[in-house]
């Protein structure tokens, strides 16, 4: 082989891999994935809508009802870096013309799993209150065997500031527990004393999740089965946004 093509060869192997570099990094890490839940508080109308990630439709046909999580199981993969999240009333995504009623930015690193929620309530006008799209990053590494991690998202704006949460066994009592996580506040995960708070398998798979004021007054408390695996809580208002809703919407992570 002479010299010349030796050389015309490297040439071209080091402009393919040059290429490949530019096109890796503008499309981003395929190892990113998310979900996307609906807690929109929305009084005037629609419980319905139809959302774009970076232009393109990833809700279901009539659209993402109130708590709805899509995809229903698991994560859809994603571009890394960032990621613009429209929300249109239900139908009208396709619509020449027609504006989103949320547009947000969310940012996703590469090869991690994200949880974005729509919440917010259209008559508290602009953030922090109002309608909009925040990705939380999850922590997937499944615990060791007999136990479950769990943690909770407050998208709730109707709450009366800040709260706790216990997550404790049948009948549900608090008396001389200590909160699971504590100071839960508004567009917040839970952080204190951790994100994700590891408990046994309970038996009979069955905790309940008992959401107080700062102060200790109840708000909610309902039950839910928990097998092996990690646990999202979300807590939401109701549909109509007068108050808060007394029914959770618990995710499974990973099991």
């Amino acid at each position: 082989m002479s010299r010349l093509f030796k050389a015309l060869s490297l040439a071209l192997s080091v402009l393919t891999l040059s290429i490949m570099s530019v096109l890796a990094a503008s499309c981003g890490s395929s190892g990113t994935q998310y979900r996307i839940v609906n807690a929109l508080s929305n009084p005037n109308g629609s419980s319905s809508f139809d959302v774009t990630i970076n232009g393109a439709i990833v809700s279901p046909a009539g659209g993402m009802g109130f708590t709805y999580v899509q995809p229903s199981k698991g994560y859809a993969s994603i571009s890394s870096g960032s990621d613009k999240v429209d929300v249109y009333l239900a139908g009208q995504a396709d619509t020449p013309g027609a504006q989103p009623i949320v547009s947000s930015t969310v940012n996703l690193s590469g090869s991690n799993q994200y949880t974005i929620v729509m919440m917010g309530n259209s008559q508290t006008g602009p953030a922090p209150n109002g309608w909009a799209a925040q990705a939380f990053p999850d922590n997937n590494t499944l615990p060791a065997t007999g136990n479950i991690e769990v943690r909770v998202i407050n998208a709730a704006v109707s709450l009366p500031g800040a709260v706790n949460v216990y997550v404790v066994p049948p009948p549900g009592s608090i008396v001389g527990a200590n909160p699971t996580f504590t100071n839960v506040a508004f567009g917040q995960p839970s952080q204190q004393p951790t994100e994700y708070a590891t408990l046994p398998v309970p038996s009979g798979n069955i905790y309940y999740v008992v959401v107080t004021t700062a102060q200790g007054t109840p708000l909610i408390s309902t039950s839910y089965p928990f097998t092996f695996g990690i646990y999202t809580i979300v807590l939401t208002d109701v549909q109509g946004g007068s108050t808060w809703s007394t029914s959770p919407v618990v995710l499974t992570d990973a099991q």
